[in-house]
């Protein structure tokens, strides 16, 4: 006798088993939206979030109302996954935990100077002036204007993050609804100086 039994059981079940045991139906179904990057219906929903499809559809449409799921609707059902914003938020929010506000400054300042780079050397003002103007074949060209939309998606994400470092929705000036405007959105009134 070693001293222990052997277990022939799953890990995968017993794993999933624990999952189901420990957390709420709700939990489940919005564990399973926030990886659902693609439309799905609520019955594929159900089977990965162990729940009933009545509570599936119920939690989503929660979940869609309080825009963490977008929904599609076929005329054949809605289908959900998890929403853009919702991404962008937990981007936002893990590169305010990780970076500094010096650090996320010369992120920026690098990532302006590589579009600059790519605006000087196309002569286009952004990815979209490229892509009318590149032949089919240009391969470097395409690979520029993914590399472009990558640094200014990027680039939005990292200004987000640094501007949390600014923003307290405590303080007179951030509960303002003057402080919201058309040209400058839910940051007006906020620092925009990337030099400090």
């Amino acid at each position: 006798m070693t001293g222990y039994e052997h277990w022939d059981g799953n890990v995968n079940e017993a794993v999933m088993e624990e999952w189901v045991a420990e957390t709420t139906p709700f939990d489940r179904v919005r564990e399973v939206l926030l990886t659902t990057t693609s439309f799905q219906y609520a019955s594929a929903i159900t089977e990965r979030a162990h729940v009933s499809e009545p509570s599936a559809r119920k939690h989503l449409k929660t979940l869609a109302d309080s825009s963490l799921a977008e929904i599609d609707d076929t005329g054949q059902g809605t289908r959900y996954k998890r929403s853009r914003e919702t991404v962008a938020m937990s981007r936002i929010q893990e590169l305010h935990s990780e970076l500094t506000k010096k650090e996320l400054i010369e992120g920026i300042r690098d990532m302006k100077e590589k579009i600059s780079t790519y605006q000087e050397k196309y002569g286009a003002t952004d990815p979209d002036d490229l892509a009318l103007e590149l032949e089919a074949d240009d391969g470097e060209g395409w690979a520029a204007i993914s590399r472009w939309r990558g640094l200014e998606e990027n680039l939005k994400v990292a200004q987000a993050a640094l501007s949390l470092y600014d923003f307290d929705p405590d303080s007179e000036r951030g509960n303002d609804a003057s402080q919201f405007n058309s040209s400058r959105g839910a940051f007006a009134g906020g620092s925009g100086d990337l030099s400090a």
